[in-house]
């Protein structure tokens, strides 16, 4: 049976490392996104999931071809071990047994054991697995490493009140604040909602994360219980429709209401529950600049013209209401963000599998990304460091011309070639959209996140890629 043994020293007190493994998300947290996996379902007949937990996942591991895992904790040692096993999935069999051995006050050696047994028993396959499990872990420990040192004392128990929990940053982030010890309250967009305050438990027995079923665009103004409300701290208001789409009347109409709508009736929620924020983040968009060609652009560049730069320009001034609410009130100005499931890298990775990389136009346009966990990061760093506030230009520090970007993620695909595409065959069909998503030249710098000395995860693309894509 193959085995896969991974050791890591800590440096933080082994009370600590085995309670951020309690965590209710903590192991979405460290999944890296090349896994391909959706956790579908999790229950337990305790309050520690650790001990008696059962977790169903979903991995696919190629387009339509998807593998159902059902795992089990068990063997739960308070601050000594845990383990889990498989009892449906694709292997025969599969074990794993975490360890954590206090060396010192303040230094923990976790061991991973893994044995596993496939149903075809062949070497070649067995060191492929060995070689994926490897790099997961490596991944993996990488992302603990920095939480721990990042850990906050939620001792007071406050909450951070959420929008957009289901997208792909929102999704990501629920699992990064859990980690980081934050209590989570998620206001789950819901059509039929009244906005009565029906709160649900997101695990039983635990209210590490509540949701909160809320329609934005009902007449009623959802108010939140005293309970709770009196420990809500923090905002993150992530709400608003995909701009990708064919943009009809109806689509941008969608686009807009989703922000600007959605806002506002969050504000009155806030006013009704008589809220007081000690830091508000709201999601926005460098559309707000519009395309600047030669220039480099910071937060104090100006709004500039089409539909996005109108959008964003509105739903800021919406968000610019709960300045009465909070101490701290952020505009996050979101580059492209780099994610396996979704944004630029989403939306092109079906075509560029398939050996049609490209680009459209001439590529000379600037490409302004962001890797996903940079984001986390700096709403994370965001809520701690106060001198952060206002517009922020969530950007890598490095743009990159679009033929570059392409090709480079045309490479990690495993094709050394990209087709350029003439722009006026798709403008021919969707104009207004490729002007402002697609060929929009725009440089930005993060100068505010420079300022507060935020250390980037990803500078480089081509790591960047290779910790989305597992290359």
């Amino acid at each position: 049976m193959p085995n896969f043994i991974f050791s890591k020293v800590y440096d933080s007190p082994v009370k600590d490392v085995f309670d951020w493994h309690k965590n209710i998300l903590a192991l979405e947290r460290i999944t890296p996104s090349w896994d391909n996996i959706l956790f579908e379902n999790r229950s337990t007949q305790t309050n520690n999931f650790l001990q008696d937990g059962k977790l169903t996942l979903i991995q696919e591991i190629l387009p339509f071809i998807k593998l159902k895992w059902v795992i089990k904790h068990s063997k739960y040692i308070e601050n000594e071990s845990f383990y889990d096993e498989m009892l449906k999935g694709p292997f025969k069999s599969w074990k794993h047994k975490h360890v954590f051995e206090e060396l010192n006050s303040a230094s923990t050696l976790i061991k991973d054991e893994i044995s596993f047994s496939s149903w075809i028993n062949i070497k070649k396959l067995n060191e492929f697995i060995v070689n994926k499990i490897k790099k997961s872990f490596n991944y993996r420990s990488m992302i603990l490493e920095h939480d721990l040192k990042n850990k906050i004392e939620n001792t007071n128990k406050n909450y951070v009140l959420m929008t957009g929990a289901t997208g792909a940053i929102g999704q990501s982030l629920m699992s990064y604040l859990n980690s980081l010890g934050y209590k989570i309250i998620f206001l789950k967009y819901s059509k039929s909602s009244i906005n009565a305050p029906v709160i649900e438990e997101y695990v039983n027995d635990s209210d590490d994360i509540l949701t909160i079923k809320w329609n934005p665009y009902h007449k009623n103004t959802l108010e939140l219980p005293k309970s709770i409300s009196k420990k809500i701290k923090f905002l993150i208001n992530l709400a608003g429709e995909n701009i990708l789409g064919l943009w009809t009347k109806s689509k941008k109409k969608k686009i807009s209401n989703s922000r600007i709508q959605s806002t506002r009736s969050l504000y009155r929620l806030a006013v009704k529950s008589n809220l007081n924020f000690d830091c508000c983040i709201h999601s926005s968009a460098i559309g707000f600049y519009g395309s600047n060609p030669g220039i480099d652009i910071d937060e104090g560049h100006p709004t500039g013209k089409g539909f996005l730069a109108l959008t964003t320009n509105l739903w800021e001034k919406e968000q610019d209401k709960f300045r009465d609410l909070t101490k701290r009130n952020i505009h996050l100005r979101i580059g492209n963000v780099l994610s396996y499931k979704g944004g630029i890298i989403g939306s092109i990775k079906t075509p560029f599998k398939l050996g049609l990389p490209g680009y459209v136009g001439n590529g000379e346009n600037y490409l302004n990304w962001i890797s996903l966990e940079d984001i986390l990061r700096i709403i994370g760093f965001s809520f701690c460091n106060k001198t952060i506030d206002g517009p922020v230009n969530a950007v890598s520090p490095n743009p990159i011309k679009s033929k570059y970007f392409f090709s480079t993620v045309a490479r990690k695909f495993g094709w050394n070639f990209t087709l350029k595409i003439p722009a006026i065959l798709p403008k021919l069909f969707l104009k207004e959209l490729v002007e402002e998503l697609v060929l929009v030249d725009q440089s930005i710098k993060p100068k505010k996140l420079i300022h507060a000395k935020y250390e980037f995860f990803n500078t480089d693309l081509n790591k960047a890629l290779d910790n989305i894509l597992g290359s």
